[in-house]
């Protein structure tokens, strides 16, 4: 698949989630996405956070790094000891507040996917996603962690990013292949 036809995949599946955070259990199974290209009504529900949540910050912003997975090494059906709670970490540099207590030109570590969630999730993975600026609700968690929102897309979205984020792999894979 050429990047272009990369770029418009991912477009057609960021550009039309319905940014709307997920209640607590309805929708418990959908795909979310934690960064958002475009951001429709709904964004403000705050009412739809962690009752512990604080310092609620709404603002467009580009990755400073990649995504990192935080999980251990495999231990074989031994169960996670020390593991932090989040699946994923990045660093966040807001361009354009949008709500809360923030500067544009602060970098922000975040957390994202809570371990032990049997759910999909869609974030910035290939060079073209991670150049990308994309709005996100975050929050300061009761374990002094910041963590992102999420905001639940279809399956269709989803499956649409996962070929994507295929493609890239697969081109990843190839001999003489430089980012």
């Amino acid at each position: 698949m050429k990047s272009s036809k990369l770029v418009i995949a991912f477009v057609a599946v960021i550009g039309v989630t319905a940014a709307v955070p997920l209640p607590g259990t309805a929708q418990s199974k959908s795909p979310v996405a934690y960064f958002l290209e475009h951001m429709q009504g709904g964004i403000d529900a705050l009412d739809r956070l962690p009752s512990n949540a604080k310092d609620v910050v709404i603002a467009r912003v580009r990755l400073v790094e990649k995504v990192s997975w935080l999980g251990g090494r495999d231990q074989s059906g031994q169960p996670a000891r020390n593991l932090p709670n989040d699946t994923f970490f990045t660093r966040v540099k807001v361009t354009e507040l949008r709500r809360g207590d923030a500067m544009v030109g602060q970098v922000f570590d975040v957390r994202f996917g809570l371990r032990g969630e049997k759910r999909d999730f869609v974030y910035p993975y290939t060079p073209d996603q991670f150049g990308r600026e994309y709005t996100v609700m975050m929050h300061l968690d009761a374990d002094g962690q910041r963590r992102l929102t999420a905001f639940p897309i279809d399956q269709l979205q989803y499956s649409q990013w996962q070929a994507e984020q295929s493609a890239y792999t697969r081109l990843r894979g190839k001999p003489g292949f430089r980012e």
